[in-house]
């Protein structure tokens, strides 16, 4: 009882067998849906002020959202330009930032939640402020 097997017979089971085996692991394998993580930024930040206590260092009051923060702040002054000539400016580059305070809303004292983003946000709100108001000329 010598049996050969026929090529497209032997193609098709292996081909119902494959699916089914494919299907079987597609339903049982459910990965978990990855949740993209927002960056939330503040909708309300501004530096509300500002004082020098020595050449290269100060302090000052950031508004973020609701919350209100006392940082004090080292800067290196920059000669910059914009390439025409009779551009030139002082700019700064903030080295040091620590938030000294944070206070909420009703202005009590809580744990500082700040991160690197807010950092550099704070950094570019403080040299945007002695830019616009020309405090690095006058010093």
């Amino acid at each position: 009882m010598t049996k050969t097997l026929n090529p497209f017979n032997s193609f098709a089971v292996t081909a119902v067998a494959a699916s089914l085996t494919i299907g079987a692991i597609a339903f049982a394998y459910s990965p978990e849906q990855a949740m993209p993580q927002a960056h939330i930024t503040p909708i309300y930040e501004a530096v509300a002020a500002m004082q020098f206590n020595t050449a290269n260092s100060g302090t000052a009051v950031v508004r973020l959202d609701g919350f209100t923060l006392d940082v004090s702040f080292d800067f290196e002054r920059i000669d910059d330009s914009y390439g025409v000539p009779g551009s030139e400016f002082t700019n700064a580059e903030i080295t040091n930032l620590s938030v000294d305070k944070v206070m909420d809303t009703s202005g009590y004292p809580i744990r500082d939640f700040t991160d690197f983003n807010d950092h550099l946000s704070i950094n570019q709100m403080l040299v945007a402020h002695m830019l616009q108001y020309k405090l690095l000329e006058a010093a």
